[in-house]
C-alpha cells in the first residue's frame, strides 16, 4: 500500500480491520515514518500483530494482549 502520509497511515491503522493486508501495511508505514516517540508503540502494535495466541481473540482490536506476553 502506498500512504501520502504518516497522519494517513495512522488513521488508517485505527480503523482497519484488525488482521487485513492493509492494517499490517499501515502498521509497517507507521513503524517506519513514526516520531521517534512513538516507533517502540508501533513496533509492539506490530509484533502483537504477528504473535499467534489460541486463547486470544484477536479481532477485539483491544491492544492489551489480554494479559498474555
Amino acid at each position: 500500500m502506498n500512504f501520502d502520509s504518516f497522519e494517513q497511515a495512522l488513521h488508517i491503522c485505527m480503523t482497519a480491520t484488525p488482521g487485513s493486508d492493509e492494517h499490517e501495511g499501515a502498521l509497517i508505514y507507521c513503524l517506519e515514518n513514526a516520531p521517534p516517540e512513538l516507533k517502540d508503540q508501533i513496533a509492539d502494535a506490530l509484533a502483537k500483530f504477528h504473535k499467534k495466541q489460541p486463547d486470544h481473540d484477536h479481532s477485539c482490536g483491544c491492544g492489551c494482549n489480554h494479559g498474555h506476553d
